[in-house]
C-alpha cells in the first residue's frame, strides 16, 4: 500500500469519525451580470451552492482598522475538488455568511481561511 493511499485512507476515517465536530458549510457566489449607472442596481445570479463538511480549527479576532473575525477550516480533498473554490466568494456557516480569504490544498485536507466583519 502507498503512502499516499494510506494517508487519504486515515483522512476519511477521521472525517467519518468527527461526528457532530464537522459542521456544514455551504459554498455560495454571486455573479454580477450587469450594473445599471443610472439607478446604481446591479442585476446578479448565482451559481448553485455546494455543502460540504468541514472542522473548525481555530477562530480568531483581528485587531486591524476593521475588527474582523477569522477561522481557518479543515475540508477532506477527496470530498471537495478545490478547482472549484475559486468560483464561490462566500460560505455560510452557523447562519452568517463568510468571505473566503484563501485556501491551500496538499490533496489531503483543504486548509480555508474565511473572515467577516464582527
Amino acid at each position: 500500500m502507498s503512502y499516499q493511499k494510506l494517508i487519504k485512507d486515515n483522512v476519511k476515517i477521521a472525517f467519518d469519525a468527527i461526528g457532530d465536530i464537522g459542521e456544514n458549510i455551504t459554498f455560495t457566489n454571486k455573479n454580477v451580470t450587469d450594473y445599471d449607472f443610472a439607478t446604481q442596481t446591479i442585476t446578479s445570479s448565482t451559481s448553485a451552492p455546494i455543502t460540504v463538511k468541514a472542522v473548525v480549527e481555530s477562530q480568531y479576532r483581528t485587531n486591524d482598522d476593521t475588527p474582523r473575525i477569522e477561522c481557518n477550516l479543515l475540508i477532506d480533498s477527496d470530498k471537495l475538488d478545490s478547482k472549484i473554490i475559486d468560483n464561490y466568494d462566500s460560505i455560510v456557516m452557523r447562519n452568517k455568511t463568510w468571505k473566503i480569504n484563501k485556501f491551500e490544498d496538499n490533496n489531503y485536507i483543504i486548509n480555508l481561511t474565511i473572515g467577516r466583519e464582527s
